[in-house]
């Protein structure tokens, strides 16, 4: 629901995301979604690049589940609305939601599961404590 979101990133759907028919081929709301999940970050004045790089606060995409509800075609204006449904010890699982600008009418919710991840020893770790911090934990 539009109200349960903290955060609204716009994406405008282009040509080449779009199968013959002009409808958003399913891939692409896999990006869309990360799109979101980094601008958020981004408008809390941490671009992803500076928690991973300066603050050690690194997550990796561990698995997605999408319900369609709608589709989304060339040219709209689409809004991602990003929030926290879970944050546990090494993990937190985001909801995302995709409406069309101005519109209540879902066309995809998602729910993704991110796992704190330590790139030296390629092992998952705890979410930061900055990272929780700015998802409002």
């Amino acid at each position: 629901m539009r109200s349960d979101c903290i955060f609204f990133c716009p994406i405008r759907v282009r040509y080449n995301e779009v199968d013959q028919q002009g409808i958003v081929y399913n891939g692409h709301y896999v990006i869309y979604t990360d799109i979101a999940f980094e601008e958020f970050f981004r408008s809390k004045g941490y671009p992803y690049k500076t928690l991973v790089e300066e603050h050690d606060s690194e997550v990796c995409h561990k698995k997605s589940t999408y319900e369609f509800y709608s589709s989304a075609y060339e040219g709209d204006l689409l809004e991602v609305g990003m929030r926290i449904l879970k944050i546990g010890n090494k993990s937190m699982t985001i909801g995302f939601e995709i409406y069309r600008e101005g519109e209540d009418e879902l066309i995809i919710t998602c729910e993704t599961v991110y796992v704190g991840y330590d790139t030296k020893n390629r092992a998952s770790k705890p979410i930061s404590d900055l990272m929780r911090q700015l998802l409002g934990a």
